[in-house]
C-alpha cells in the first residue's frame, strides 16, 4: 500500500467534490433542501475519512515494520472507519425525511446522501473507475428511472362530502368514466356534526397522461354532496 502524497490526496478529494456536485445539483433541480453543498460535503467527508484510515494503517504497517516486537499488540481494520460512515449517514438522510399531512417525503433523497457517500469512500481509496460508473448509475437512477416506470402520475385528493354511499358510488363512476386509477382510499368519518355525518377520505390517484387535478377537481366540485376538495402533496423523492 503506497502512501499517499499530496497531489493524490487533491486529486481523490476533487473527484469526490465533482461527483457529489453532479448528484447534488439533480437534487437541487428538483427543489429539494439537501442539494448540492449537501452532497459534496458527505462525499468529501467520506473521502478525507477513508483518506485518513488508509494512512493511518500505513503507518502502523510501517511502525510494524521497524519495531517488529509490536505486531502482536497492533492490529488494523482497513474498513472500521468506512463502516462508520455508513451506518453514520443514516443519521443525516433520516433528517431530509418529512412525514406530514399523511405524505412522505425525502425518501430518494435520503438514499442519495447515503450513495453520494459511498462514492466519497470509493475517491478516498482511489476507486477512480468505481466512483465515475457509480455517479453516472445514481445519477441515471435519479433522472431516467422515474419517467421510465412512471406510467400513471400519482395524486392525492381529500374529498369532504356527506351520503356517504350515494357519494362513493358516483366517484366510483367518475373514476372509471376517465381511466383515472384509485391506488387507495383512506376512510375517515367526522362524527361531530350533529345534523349529518361529514366523511373525510383520502384518495391516492392514478392519473392518465394529458389528465390534471385542475381539470377533474371542478368536475368533482359537481356533485352536490361533495364539500371541499383539498390535494395533498405528493410523496416527493
Amino acid at each position: 500500500m503506497a502512501e499517499l502524497d499530496i497531489t493524490e490526496m487533491l486529486i481523490r478529494m476533487v473527484v469526490a467534490i465533482v461527483a457529489g456536485g453532479l448528484v447534488g445539483i439533480e437534487r437541487d433541480l428538483r427543489g429539494h433542501d439537501a442539494g448540492v453543498r449537501t452532497h459534496i460535503l458527505v462525499s468529501l467527508g467520506a473521502a478525507i475519512a477513508t483518506m485518513v484510515q488508509v494512512e493511518a494503517v500505513e503507518w502502523g504497517i510501517d511502525l510494524v515494520m521497524i519495531y517488529p516486537e509490536l505486531s502482536s499488540s497492533l492490529s488494523f481494520d482497513l474498513t472500521r472507519i468506512t463502516a462508520q460512515i455508513i451506518s453514520g449517514i443514516g443519521f443525516l438522510g433520516a433528517g431530509t425525511i418529512i412525514i406530514a399531512n399523511r405524505s412522505v417525503s425525502g425518501l430518494t433523497t435520503a438514499a442519495s446522501i447515503w450513495a453520494i457517500a459511498a462514492i466519497g469512500i470509493a475517491a478516498g481509496m482511489g476507486y477512480y473507475f468505481l466512483v465515475i460508473i457509480g455517479s453516472l448509475l445514481i445519477l441515471i437512477v435519479l433522472r431516467v428511472f422515474k419517467q421510465i416506470f412512471r406510467v400513471k402520475r400519482r395524486r392525492r385528493l381529500e374529498i369532504v362530502y356527506i351520503n356517504r354511499e350515494e357519494t362513493l358510488a358516483l366517484l366510483t363512476v367518475f373514476f372509471q368514466s376517465r381511466d383515472i386509477h384509485v391506488s387507495s382510499i383512506e376512510y375517515s368519518i367526522n362524527m361531530e356534526n350533529p345534523d349529518y355525518i361529514i366523511c373525510e377520505d383520502l384518495y391516492t390517484l392514478g392519473l392518465p397522461h394529458g389528465v390534471t387535478l385542475g381539470e377533474i377537481i371542478p368536475e368533482l366540485m359537481k356533485i352536490p354532496s361533495i364539500l371541499r376538495i383539498s390535494t395533498i402533496k405528493e410523496a416527493l423523492d
